[in-house]
């Protein structure tokens, strides 16, 4: 294993995939923690994905922005190529899914608020995603969300990055125009988002078959079992506008991922009150066994954490109004008061 890359001590291996390994490592100098990905060397002898590589490092370097994963050096060495990155400490959406299935619906709000943020700076920069899954959104023990891995996204710099009649992303989140052999745009990554929307509110995806063939053949129909069917306690505001996502034709999605993030941010502020966003994704994360209690505690406090874990263990919604100390004291008052008038009744003189 590699000790050293540019600035970056490398400390332990967290990931490894068909593209290679990730490291944590800590950046000398300024002493604080990076994530090293590091091209598997069988992949750097192919140009195809060494170019891949080398642009997902330029498209990191082009975009800044909060909820998205920052860059901060490409470094070839020794026949390898190394991107440093930020470090995320916390997990994939995908890993969250598989560890307790579906996610109560104003976590999944907030969650789609911030990528669709992120997707929306992503397209005013001219730049497509194309790859937006669960396995590409981090979520920190902090409450952060960050869309990553952006090899293959595609700007208008990049006219020859595909062959004609090549499909490019992941089959189950390709939107129907592109299987039928039109360009992708900013609709196709907010279809994409609407399929992991979906997937982290019901825990299943809108499309199946038994191979690409069928997978593809349901998506064009766009035929899918309703969000409600799956998961009757998702309030119908927040089902919707995931569905809205799902239109088979481009134009009658949202306009724009920007109206899509405004509109998951209203639905998820009416269910969280006063809570703060970040806190409720905390507190999903430690019911999930992603962050301790103590963590968690720093950020929400104990009342709200145990009001939350039935919610989080099971995906269902949180059947609690927020902040919970706020609304159990109004429940105490309101006892109080039923109680003194049933005494009041039953202790007055019968004259």
């Amino acid at each position: 294993m590699v000790r050293k890359v540019g600035t970056a001590r490398i400390l332990r291996e967290i990931g490894r995939g068909g593209m290679g390994v990730v490291y944590e490592a800590i950046q000398e100098g300024l002493d604080r923690p990076v994530a090293v990905k590091a091209l598997d060397q069988k992949l750097v002898r192919s140009k195809e994905q060494l170019e891949r590589f080398r642009r997902e490092g330029r498209v990191y370097a082009r975009l800044r922005h909060e909820a998205i994963v920052a860059v901060h050096d490409l470094v070839e060495k020794d026949e390898q190529v190394f991107l440093i990155t930020e470090f995320v400490d916390g997990t994939d959406l995908a890993r969250l899914l598989q560890q307790g299935g579906a996610l109560p619906p104003e976590c999944a709000a907030v969650i789609g608020a911030r990528v669709a943020e992120a997707l929306d700076y992503v397209h005013f920069s001219a730049m497509l995603h194309r790859d937006v899954k669960p396995a590409n959104v981090m979520l920190s023990r902090s409450g952060e969300v960050k869309l990553m891995d952006f090899g293959i996204a595609k700007g208008e710099d990049d006219p020859n990055l595909t062959r004609a009649g090549m499909l490019v992303g992941s089959p189950s989140y390709m939107a129907p125009e592109v299987l039928g052999g039109d360009e992708a745009g900013p609709a196709s990554d907010v279809w994409a988002l609407g399929i992991t929307l979906y997937e982290l509110l019901t825990g299943e995806k809108p499309f199946r078959g038994a191979n690409a063939e069928e997978l593809f053949a349901a998506i064009r129909r766009g035929r899918f079992p309703r969000i409600r069917s799956l998961a009757p306690d998702c309030p119908r505001r927040i089902a919707w506008k995931v569905e809205r996502c799902l239109a088979r034709r481009p134009g009658r999605r949202w306009k724009s991922a920007g109206a899509l993030a405004r509109a998951l941010d209203g639905a998820a502020a009416r269910l969280l009150r006063k809570i703060h966003p970040r806190a409720r994704l905390v507190a999903l994360l430690a019911h999930r066994g992603f962050a301790t209690e103590e963590i968690a505690l720093t950020r929400i406090d104990g009342a709200t954490l145990a009001a939350t874990k039935r919610a989080d263990e099971k995906g269902t919604a949180t059947m609690v109004e927020f902040p919970v100390r706020r609304r159990a004291r109004r429940l105490a008052l309101a006892a109080a008061v039923a109680l003194g008038t049933a005494a009041a009744v039953w202790f007055a003189p019968p004259w």
